[in-house]
């Protein structure tokens, strides 16, 4: 269909340009005349028999071009193609497209910064009508410009998309006659504009010229984009499996947007929770970027301040937010603070009422009588288990996503993205681990202060600046502190490798509220009593090797003994993998099983001591590397982790019925849930658990 469209207008240059008997090179349209050929030969093939109307018949039809820039250029290739047909002879191919005579298409441009419609109808419409000839408006986005009498009589709606790589092969063969050995990537063929390919591409410069010259162009305006805070997901670092789904989700949206999937075939929503800092909102900006479509925000808190919080203003300004959404169609709606709604199996007192209301009249606007087609909903919370679940069912926000804090290389890449052209050759790679623990908001905030100082000392940005405020905005701890926790970190690490479980990170926090973590994968997804002591004694490491190499134990390990104590009384009292099998409530718990809970998990402490014992040089070698680095990774743990010399004793533990600690070798690890422990904390302060 492409090339048909492409050769029509080959054919109507060589007309025009007066070549009559020569036309193996016929002068051709411009670049962007060509460019517009090619959107609309693509949108075309997907339109069966919409061809042969145009050729035959007398159709109505709208083509809306990306942006307003298409417009003309999308006009002249329409007017060429079927607008009009070469009438003088020429060295013509014979079985070249004829229009039958009388029908040959009148193209009607949107008028330039107009939005509203043309209130009454023009000569070409009226001519159109009455001599029953094919009828084309084109138009960008939103803004119509278009005559009352082709919007109200319109058949067809075409909506054409960006350029890809292979549409920009085909315009630079089509102009230069011949094939780039280069091509373009997806996202800078989507950015190229009219003004680009008649900028670029020209015979003079050949095919790799041609190309070459457009990329650069291209590139060099992406790049000032995205330093404009433009940016698209897949220039994002840190969304892990929400990048994954988002960059889908956008792909579906741009297809539903060009008419080529129905909306049922696309994700209807998302649910983003992470602590705050962590770029849920910055997720749905990009989101709404990578997709090309408009991004509208709301909250509960921007509803009720629309008027007096009584519960009609409230109800009338969250449905006005929604109609509006339906009326920008295709679009990225945001709902900011999604628990601020609350669950309704919760609320009690005098505003109950108003509160259960407030929750039925979001769940109507989710999915009323008049739908969201071509709304993707985008949820953020800190706390969604404080969200009402029916609106967390399927077909409202069924997917949700926790997005987690940066690791190294996503706090490399996102200091990176905030530092453009800055410290260009500096490696980040030492700065993110100090900066480990912090946020995207924290990246952007240590950045712009940094900037603040070089430029107060008159001076360009130096790597120091950034580490100075890095560092500045730690809270303190002291060296007496760091290397306590790094000990109690390395003992769950040293204790989990020593029993099969598969490492993947040994952490020192900067925050306060999580001073470390260590995090590992638990092989069986279904555990064994043997299994789950194992994990007992991982999770009781951290506090025998304090009490090992600093001579006693510390409050840190307050969420550790909880952890475990839970696990021990489910053993006893849930799972049938304890003293009994009948099952029991933890609280009604005999006091002869709570005396089981209390020997087993000292069992456990003294099984993980042991190990520690046997491999007190890898516990040190750890704690000090850890101390040093700030945060080790799989491969790094296990250069220093290696295995001692087998011994008799490796490993065992006082054999009692059922109460021995299982140390057995897990042969498969890598397989099931990962535990992620959250193993110390400051000053006696609550642990973070993951």
């Amino acid at each position: 269909m492409v090339r048909h469209l492409l050769q029509r207008l080959q054919e109507q240059s060589a007309a025009e340009s007066g070549f009559l008997e020569f036309c193996e090179e016929p002068e051709r349209f411009g670049p962007e005349v060509a460019g517009a050929a090619v959107l609309f030969g693509f949108a075309l093939a997907s339109r069966e028999g919409l061809l042969q109307r145009l050729e035959n018949a007398a159709p109505v039809v709208i083509v809306e071009v990306p942006h307003a820039e298409w417009i003309e250029p999308m006009g002249m290739a329409l007017e060429a193609c079927f607008g009009s047909a070469p009438t003088r002879p020429g060295n013509w191919r014979k079985d070249r497209p004829k229009l039958q005579e009388g029908r040959r298409a009148i193209v009607v441009e949107a008028v330039a910064g107009r939005i509203h419609p043309v209130s009454r109808s023009d000569g070409g419409t009226a001519k159109a009508f009455r001599e029953h000839r094919p009828l084309i408006g084109v138009l960008a986005g939103q803004h119509t410009g278009l005559p009352v009498d082709l919007l109200e009589t319109c058949e067809e709606r075409i909506v054409v998309g960006d350029l890809d790589p292979e549409g920009v092969e085909f315009v630079v063969d089509h102009v230069v006659g011949g094939i780039a050995r280069r091509r373009l990537t997806a996202g800078t063929a989507a950015a190229v504009g009219p003004r680009d390919l008649r900028a670029a591409i020209h015979r003079a410069r050949g095919a790799d010229g041609s190309i070459d010259r457009l990329a650069a162009m291209v590139e060099r305006r992406l790049e000032r984009c995205r330093a404009a805070d433009g940016l698209r997901l897949q220039d994002l670092a840190g969304y892990g499996p929400a990048a994954d789904w988002g960059l889908a989700a956008a792909a579906d949206l741009s297809a539903y947007s060009r008419n080529r999937i129905s909306w049922s075939a696309c994700e209807p929503g998302v649910l983003l929770a992470g602590k705050p800092g962590t770029g849920k909102t910055s997720f749905a900006r990009a989101l709404a970027c990578q997709a090309g479509v408009p991004l509208l925000a709301g909250s509960l808190a921007q509803w009720q301040s629309a008027g007096e919080a009584h519960l009609g203003t409230t109800l009338a300004a969250m449905r006005g937010f929604f109609e509006t959404a339906r009326k920008a169609s295709p679009c990225v709606a945001l709902i900011d603070e999604l628990d601020s709604f609350g669950d309704r199996r919760h609320f009690s007192g005098h505003n109950r009422a108003y509160s259960v209301q407030v929750v039925n009249g979001l769940l109507e606007c989710l999915d009323g009588a008049g739908g969201h087609a071509g709304v993707l909903l985008v949820g953020t919370t800190n706390h969604p288990d404080r969200i009402d679940p029916a609106i967390l069912r399927s077909g409202r926000f069924d997917r949700c996503f926790t997005i987690p804090l940066p690791t190294i290389s996503d706090l490399s890449a996102i200091l990176r993205q905030h530092l453009g052209t800055d410290l260009a050759d500096a490696d980040l790679t030492d700065v993110a681990r100090r900066a480990l623990g912090g946020t995207g908001a924290d990246c952007a905030a240590w950045v712009r202060r940094a900037r603040g100082r070089a430029r107060r000392a008159d001076r360009m940005l130096a790597l120091g600046d950034l580490l100075f405020e890095i560092d500045a905005s730690a809270p303190s701890r002291g060296e007496a502190e760091d290397a306590r926790l790094a000990t109690h970190e390395s003992g769950h690490a040293v204790v989990a490798h020593a029993l099969g479980f598969e490492l993947q990170a040994i952490v020192l926090h900067r925050s306060a509220e999580g001073g470390g973590s260590t995090s590992f994968r638990f092989p069986d997804r279904y555990a064994t009593r043997a299994n789950l002591l194992d994990l007992l004694a991982v999770y009781l490491a951290g506090r025998a090797a304090e009490v090992l190499v600093h001579g006693a134990a510390s409050t840190g390990a307050a969420a550790d003994l909880s952890d475990a104590t839970a696990i021990c009384r489910h053993m006893h009292c849930s799972w049938g993998l304890g003293s009994r099998i009948a099952v029991s409530p933890p609280a009604l718990m005999p006091a002869k099983v709570s005396a089981l809970v209390e020997r087993d998990l000292r069992r456990a402490s003294d099984a993980a001591t042991c190990i520690l014992v046997e491999r007190r040089r890898c516990l040190d070698a750890l704690a000090s590397t850890l101390t040093q680095r700030r945060s080790l990774d799989s491969a790094e743990m296990e250069a220093i982790l290696q295995p001692p010399v087998e011994s008799a004793g490796a490993g065992t533990a006082v054999p009692d019925n059922e109460s021995t600690v299982g140390l057995s070798r897990r042969p498969k690890p890598g397989r099931g849930k990962v535990v992620s422990a959250r193993m110390h904390a400051d000053g006696g302060a609550s642990p973070c658990r993951s």
